[in-house]
């Protein structure tokens, strides 16, 4: 996970459904569209489950925005 200091306690996650299996290059397009929202502070990516899991304070609306689909509050992120 690439992370970067928050001060303060719990780092809020907000999930991020991807196309299962994303190439090398997919992956560090997102990355690179995702890390510079306004209260990132990680990036976590499952390319197998098709998931990315974004930590910090960020606004969903702001990665729907960025062209993502925000998985809702939960472990299932299959719909």
């Amino acid at each position: 996970m690439a992370e970067r200091n928050e001060p303060g306690g719990a780092t809020r996650v907000t999930t991020v459904r991807l196309l299962p299996g994303m190439c090398r290059r997919c992956v560090r397009a997102v990355s690179a569209r995702v890390s510079d929202l306004p209260g990132v502070v990680s990036l976590e990516f499952d390319v197998d489950a098709g998931a990315l899991r974004v930590g910090g304070a960020v606004d969903p609306a702001a990665l729907r925005r960025a062209g993502l689909v925000v998985c809702p509050d939960g472990p299932d992120c299959s719909g």
